[in-house]
């Protein structure tokens, strides 16, 4: 009887994970579709080489090869910031079910399951924070995070 403690919202867990890898994708692929009709129509209104050039060799040109090579998306910063959020809420919802197993009683069945899903959930939030240490130091040493802090510091001293 007691194992709806763990089913229930393993399940909703579940059914939310999948709708939000559903609508991710779905909001991901129509980005695309979007920047990639724009870029296309863009490339088809370069009639000639000499336009072609005089185009690449623009701030304008300059943002468009930008943004074809990398999206905002992959950014360094992004993908640490997203992953310490994670690490963090992996970490409460451990450190809170061993809370509640402290403070309630329950049948052994289900105190041996919420230990389980415990300590699961605070050793990967652990893991993802000392991941998301090891991503910053090794960005920051490889100049991916102050390379793309200068190239925002230049873009906005050629706009002002």
């Amino acid at each position: 009887m007691q194992s709806e403690i763990i089913i229930v919202p393993a399940l909703f867990f579940m059914i939310g994970y999948i709708v939000y890898i559903v609508v991710d994708g779905y909001r991901r692929r129509q980005q695309m579709r979007v920047f990639a009709d724009f870029h296309t129509k863009l490339l088809e209104r370069l009639g000639s080489a000499r336009d072609f050039a005089d185009f690449f060799t623009s701030d304008a040109g300059s943002r468009f090869l930008n943004s074809l090579s990398s999206s905002e998306g992959g950014a360094p910063q992004l993908r640490i910031l997203r992953s310490m959020q994670t690490g963090f809420v992996l970490l409460a919802v451990g450190i809170g079910f061993f809370i509640m197993l402290d403070q309630r009683t329950f049948d052994v069945e289900a105190v041996d399951g919420l230990m389980v899903v415990a300590t699961a959930a605070t050793a990967v939030g652990a893991a993802l924070l000392v991941s998301t240490g090891m991503s910053y130091l090794l960005s920051k040493r490889m100049g991916l995070i102050e390379r793309q802090q200068i190239n925002r510091d230049r873009g906005q001293g050629t706009s002002v």
